[in-house]
C-alpha cells in the first residue's frame, strides 16, 4: 500500500545524495519559494498520473532539475565560447543529478524488482531562463511501474 511513498521517497534519497543537489521539493511547482537563494540547487517532482491495474501501477511523473544562473556583469573572458554566467555548469551538474536518478532507479528494477523504468531511453530537456529567477537545468518525464500491492480480500 505505499508504493506512491515508496517511489517519491526513492527518488529523494537518490537526489539528496548527491553532491550537486541542496533541496529537494515535490507538488505543484508554483508553491515552491524559487525566489530563495538557499533553495538551489533544487530538484522538484510532479506527479503528472498513476494508472492503475490488476497488478501493476504505472506512475507518470515529471523530474526537473536546475540552479541559479550566476551572470558576471564585467567581462572575465576573452572567449565567447562560456560567456559570463555557469550557464554550462549548471547543464553539466544537473544533468549528472538526472543520469544517477534514472541509472540508480534502472538499478532498483534489477536488484530489488521495486520498480520498472518503462522507457529503455529517457529524454532530459534543457531549459535556460525559465521561471521567476534566472534557473537553468533539465527536465525529465519518467514512466515507472510497480506492483500492484492492494489486498482485495
Amino acid at each position: 500500500m505505499g508504493n506512491f511513498y515508496n517511489l517519491i521517497d526513492t527518488i529523494k534519497g537518490i537526489v539528496s545524495s548527491s553532491d550537486f543537489n541542496n533541496k529537494v521539493s515535490f507538488g505543484d511547482i508554483t508553491e515552491v519559494d524559487l525566489g530563495k537563494l538557499t533553495n538551489f540547487p533544487l530538484v522538484h517532482m510532479i506527479v503528472d498520473e498513476a494508472v492503475i491495474s490488476e497488478r501493476t501501477i504505472r506512475y507518470t511523473l515529471r523530474v526537473i532539475a536546475m540552479d541559479i544562473v550566476d551572470v558576471v556583469k564585467e567581462n572575465v573572458t576573452d572567449e565567447d565560447y562560456y560567456g559570463n554566467s555557469n550557464v554550462q555548469d549548471i547543464l553539466n551538474t544537473q544533468l549528472v543529478v538526472m543520469n544517477r536518478v534514472i541509472s540508480k532507479l534502472r538499478k532498483l528494477d534489477k536488484v530489488s524488482n521495486s520498480f520498472l523504468v518503462i522507457d529503455q531511453e529517457i529524454a532530459c530537456n534543457p531549459f535556460l531562463d525559465r521561471f521567476e529567477n534566472e534557473l537553468a537545468g533539465w527536465e525529465c518525464t519518467l514512466i515507472v511501474e510497480s506492483f500492484n500491492d492492494i489486498d482485495v480480500c
